[in-house]
């Protein structure tokens, strides 16, 4: 058994606010609030974590072949799978709309258009693994959730989840579409200054120590048992760039034990996200290091802008420099309306996890050492296409 104490920085390791102001830092809205009501609240009170339960089992492959139908929207393009995927980046949650707080209702309103045109979410780990298994004629987004703060998840007197916090939302939007089958990537702050510590948990001369860690464990239980992903955003939104390799390896592998103390035992976390995009001198130690005699290691480093990322097929994708997708006041809806008008780049699912499907167009693309045993598979150019389908 592991024993390991959360670490909290004292003097110099205190978050400045206008570190964290830069990603953010301004608090959410009060989540509940009359203003803050959405369509959510229909299920206030409900079991959300009874989610994962009744997902069908359609929902996925079966015995590793072809991805099921789930009953939701999918579009009419053929497979390319060599084509771009965004990783989106969410920060606060509020009532109005800024540069680093989406608004309620805008973010309500993203989880119904991106799966009204054909998106599916899926983990950063997923796609990192190529373990795409989306419907055919569906396109992979990555929900990216930054610094743990208040109005991203947050439990209610009662043991519910606030259905006005980010997690309420997305557990009724799965409840009300099966087909939104996993979950987000939450970038954990686990030693920030409140509300930015592990989603607005008190300190400790509110809550007895023995409370707050209980409501800890719950959430991360929730996380894991309901499919999202659990990442390292460091210990408390540290600037890597202004650290030694050993400070840089103490931010990485502090936050990742105060992290992991409350996961499983066997949970790995595959994912880092540099606070501001900022590198570390020693580039290398955003990804491996070696704190306390314990080692850290990551499948993917993700950057802080860039647009659109390619496919992990590609032999331009680097898992250590993965583009996030800000969603910003109008971003998404620019870059969905572009991928309507001319949907030539996005990755869309062949439906099977089994094969890599792409048109000729873009054959030179293909690395075919990061396939890892699946099969490579040409399919005719969209303009050559068939006419595909009806869409469910």
């Amino acid at each position: 058994m592991r024993v390991t104490t959360i670490c909290r920085p004292t003097g110099a390791l205190l978050l400045p606010a206008l570190l964290l102001a830069a990603c953010g830092g301004q608090d959410d809205s009060a989540a509940g609030t009359p203003a803050a009501q959405t369509a959510a609240t229909a299920t206030a009170g409900a079991d959300t974590g009874a989610a994962a339960a009744a997902m069908p089992a359609s929902a996925t492959s079966q015995g590793g072949g072809a991805v099921q139908p789930d009953g939701g929207p999918t579009s009419n393009l053929p497979p390319n799978e060599l084509g771009r995927f965004m990783v989106l980046e969410y920060h606060r949650i509020g009532d109005n709309e800024g540069e680093w707080v989406r608004s309620r209702a805008n973010f309500q309103k993203d989880l119904e258009t991106l799966y009204q045109k054909g998106y599916r979410p899926i983990t950063m780990r997923q796609m990192a693994e190529g373990n795409i298994d989306v419907p055919a004629g569906t396109t992979p987004v990555v929900f990216t959730i930054y610094d743990s703060s208040r109005g991203q998840f947050y439990y209610r007197p009662d043991g519910s989840i606030d259905p006005n916090t980010m997690m309420g939302m997305w557990a009724n939007f799965q409840r009300q579409n099966p087909g939104w089958h996993y979950g987000a990537v939450w970038c954990i702050l686990p030693a920030a200054q409140h509300p930015s510590n592990f989603f607005g948990e008190t300190p400790d001369k509110e809550t007895p120590r023995a409370q707050r860690e209980a409501t800890i464990r719950k959430k991360m239980e929730y996380i894991v048992q309901n499919r999202h992903e659990a990442c390292n955003h460091t210990l408390y939104h540290a600037r890597l760039d202004r650290g030694t390799d050993a400070q840089v390896q103490e931010w990485l592998g502090r936050g990742e034990d105060s992290i992991k103390i409350y996961l499983p035992e066997d949970y790995k976390i595959s994912t880092m996200a540099l606070p501001l995009g900022m590198w570390p001198k020693n580039r290398s130690l955003a990804w491996r290091g070696n704190w306390s005699g314990r080692t850290y290691e990551y499948q993917t480093v993700l950057e802080v802008s860039g647009g659109a990322s390619v496919s992990p097929f590609d032999s331009r994708y680097n898992p250590r420099s993965v583009n996030r997708f800000i969603v910003a006041p109008g971003a998404l809806e620019r870059q969905l309306a572009a991928w309507d008008k001319d949907p030539s780049e996005r990755f869309v699912s062949d439906g099977d996890p089994r094969t890599v499907s792409y048109p000729q167009r873009v054959a030179d693309r293909l690395d075919r050492s990061k396939l890892g045993g699946r099969t490579a598979r040409v399919v005719p150019d969209a303009a050559q296409a068939p006419a595909p389908a009806p869409g469910n």
